[in-house]
This record gives structure tokens, C-alpha cells and sequence, in this order.
């Protein structure tokens, strides 16, 4: 479903309350091009946060993504963050040993370091913003070791980064990534170095999505903004799932977040159950939603 040309400049004209971004998550499997790139400014985002697993977007190749960040700019999206890599290639995500910041295998932990400051790196010399981390954490014998192996690769970006990127640690959902595991963590480092990323369908399934809003409180520096039923990451655009949005747009105004607020969306045309044909209909939902959450709209 495409807008009309009043329509598209009308979501183009509108501001967010928030700073509201979009993941190029939903792209993944796309390369970032002149089929891409123009759905950004059509449904009204300006900002975005890179999803950096090869070939979507190429963090080790400098001159590649350069590329990529200026074809980005021309079509007035600035990139606000960048979501560490999670494996080498999206091609075989299925196949590849995941990268994994709290490895015990040191040399996995090292080339996991590696991958994430290419990334960290890449956005510092194309104006900074916040690179978001998983800890990767099991479910299960995480403490000591994995969390030792954690603080030594955040000690090693936070040497290897310039000052003008932060990390948001992001909240996952299994019993070892909820709210209270990553303050743990963040609350061991400066807040203009480290905040929290705090993953709203995580949350629900993991937690209570309110509390988890309030209790990341002072260290929250980005949301990542998805629905599901309380069950699985199911990626949906908000208001097709059980989280309840009203109470999170009124939370985080208590708490005085201010953005971004990334919208975490996920392409199931590639195979399984093909709920959205196209990224016109999906993004023409999810700004409707939006509207509805944060301007007042009906």
C-alpha cells in the first residue's frame, strides 16, 4: 500500500514527541539502495539505527559504508546508531558461530571485540551516536565467567571507541538479560559512556514492560520499540501485540526520556509465515501507530 503524495508529505511534515528512529532490521536482507532508502523520508522517519551485519551493511569495508551513509544523507536520514554485529554474514546467520562479547573461548571473545569497534569505530568518524550491545548471555551459568568475559570486552571498546560513541547494553529475554543484570552492568561505568538499551518486546516477555521503563530510569539512553504476545520476539509493529503502548509513551515521559525511540521491525517475507507482504504496508501501519501513541492522533 503506497501514500499518496499529500499523505507522504504530510507524515514528512509531522514531528515526533520523540526522537523516533527506524532499524534497518526490517531490511536486513536487502542492501540499503535507491528500492530502500526512499521508504524512510515516505513514512516520515529521519533517523535511523543500522542493523551491521554484512552484506546489509558492510561495518568492515570504511569506504563501502561511507557510501552507504552518504546515499543515506541525500535522502535527509541521518544514522543515530548502529546495532552491533550479531554474526558475520545475514546470508548464514543460521550456520555461522554468532559473535559473543562474553565468550569464554578468548579468542572468539576478541574477534567478537574486534567486529563490534569496526562498527563502534565507523560510526564515531561519521558523527558519533550509540552503538547498542547484546551481552549474549545464556539462560543458564552465565555468573562468573560470562560476565567477567563481558566487562573485559566492554573495558576493551571503551579503550579502542572515541568518547563521541556510547554503548546502550541492551536487555534480552532470558532470566540473565533483565534490567536489573544489565544496571548491574552499566552502573560500573560513566553515564556519557554507557547507558542502557532497553528492548520493549524483551521486556514483555521477560518482565513487566513498566517497571522495566521505570527501573532503567536515569541510565535509559535508548528503547528499541517491537510488539509481540508475550511469549516470543515476534518483531511486530506496536499495537499488534499485548504490550501496552499508552503506558509506555506516559512512562517514558515520566522518567523524561527524550530518544531515540527505535523501531524494531522484522521482514517475514523470507519464508515463515509472510504476515507482511511488502514494507509500504508494514510502515504505512507502523506510522499510523505512532501517530496514535505519540501525537494524539486517532
Amino acid at each position: 500500500m503506497l501514500l499518496s503524495r499529500s499523505s507522504a508529505q504530510e507524515h514528512k511534515a509531522r514531528k515526533d514527541i520523540l526522537k523516533v528512529s527506524l532499524s534497518t532490521h526490517l531490511f536486513a536482507f536487502h542492501d540499503l539502495d535507491e528500492a530502500i532508502l526512499p521508504l524512510f523520508p515516505r513514512y516520515g522517519f529521519s533517523l535511523a539505527e543500522i542493523w551491521a551485519m554484512p552484506p546489509h551493511f558492510p561495518s568492515g569495508d570504511f569506504p563501502a559504508a561511507d557510501a552507504v551513509a552518504r546515499r543515506m544523507e541525500e535522502h535527509g536520514i541521518r544514522v543515530a546508531s548502529v546495532h552491533a554485529p550479531l554474526y558475520p554474514d545475514v546470508r548464514t546467520y543460521k550456520k555461522d558461530r554468532w559473535y559473543s562479547l562474553s565468550s569464554v573461548d578468548e579468542a572468539h571473545r576478541l574477534v567478537s571485540v574486534a567486529a563490534t569497534a569496526r562498527a563502534s569505530v565507523w560510526l564515531a568518524r561519521n558523527g558519533g551516536g550509540t552503538v547498542v550491545l547484546h551481552t549474549s548471555f545464556p539462560a543458564g551459568q552465565w555468573y562468573p565467567h560470562r560476565w567477567g568475559a563481558f566487562l573485559s570486552s566492554m573495558n576493551e571498546l571503551l579503550d579502542a571507541v572515541p568518547a563521541d560513541v556510547r554503548f546502550a547494553i541492551e536487555n534480552t529475554p532470558v532470566d540473565s538479560g533483565q534490567v536489573g543484570v544489565i544496571l548491574d552492568i552499566v552502573d560500573r561505568y560513566p553515564a556519557d559512556r554507557v547507558g542502557v538499551c532497553l528492548d520493549l518486546g524483551h521486556a514483555h516477555i521477560e518482565e513487566t514492560v513498566l517497571s522495566a521503563v521505570r527501573a532503567a530510569g536515569p541510565r535509559l539512553i535508548h528503547v528499541h520499540a517491537s510488539d509481540n504476545r508475550g511469549e516470543k520476539d515476534e518483531h511486530l509493529v506496536p499495537g499488534k501485540g499485548t504490550i501496552p503502548w499508552n503506558g509506555v509513551a506516559t512512562t517514558l515521559g515520566e522518567i523524561g526520556f527524550d530518544g531515540p525511540f527505535t523501531v524494531e521491525l522484522r521482514d517475514y517475507t523470507r519464508g515463515e509465515n509472510p504476515t507482511y507482504k511488502d514494507f509500504d504496508r508494514i510502515l504505512s501501519e507502523c506510522r499510523a501507530s505512532l501517530d496514535r501513541m505519540f501525537r494524539g492522533t486517532p
